[in-house]
């Protein structure tokens, strides 16, 4: 369940941005992710994801699929789907301050908001989560590292009742 909430969430930050995509993808680098509203255009299209954690309750799938498009308002749109697994997402920049929001929805009605202004190949992503699951509200950290235009991992973690971050699902994601 919890896994489920991160990996959209994720999924979803990574995917943000709100204008046209790159001209091209050699004029780009990872040290350029997250850079103004066209941080992450890179991301827009088909991507197949793999989890290295075991199956768990927390874990989330395996594998996962999604995809990133662009909504009439210049938001980019996230839609994630896996065995038992459906979500929603938007991905917004926000100029004035330089922050990424990441707001998520999941069929299951879990919840919640991660949001960065770190820019570069490694962000880390943080914000509130709650899971319909266990009515419990819980601090989420996702932490991306962008290796191209068409490939990065992301390390989902929860804060635990004593302080210290969870190892949930790591995510290694291809653009398809």
């Amino acid at each position: 369940m919890m896994k489920r909430f991160y990996w959209i969430v994720t999924f979803i930050v990574l995917t943000v941005a709100t204008s046209a995509a790159q001209s091209s993808s050699a004029e780009w680098s990872p040290s350029m992710a997250g850079v103004g509203a066209h941080g992450y255009d890179w991301q827009i299209g088909n991507w197949s994801c793999t989890n290295s954690m075991p199956l768990s309750p927390m874990s989330g799938p395996s594998k996962t699929t999604g995809t990133v498009t662009r909504t009439n308002s210049g938001a980019l749109l996230y839609h994630t789907t896996g065995k038992n697994f459906d979500s929603v997402g938007y991905g917004v920049y926000v100029a004035k301050t330089k922050t990424w929001l990441g707001p998520v929805a999941l069929a299951d009605g879990s919840y919640g908001s991660e949001s960065t202004t770190q820019t570069g190949k490694t962000t880390v992503w943080t914000g509130p989560i709650f899971y319909a699951a266990t009515g419990k509200t819980m601090q989420g950290r996702d932490t991306y590292v962008i290796l191209s235009s068409t490939k990065y991992t992301d390390l989902g973690e929860y804060q635990s009742g004593d302080g210290t971050w969870k190892t949930q699902y790591k995510l290694a994601c291809t653009k398809t």
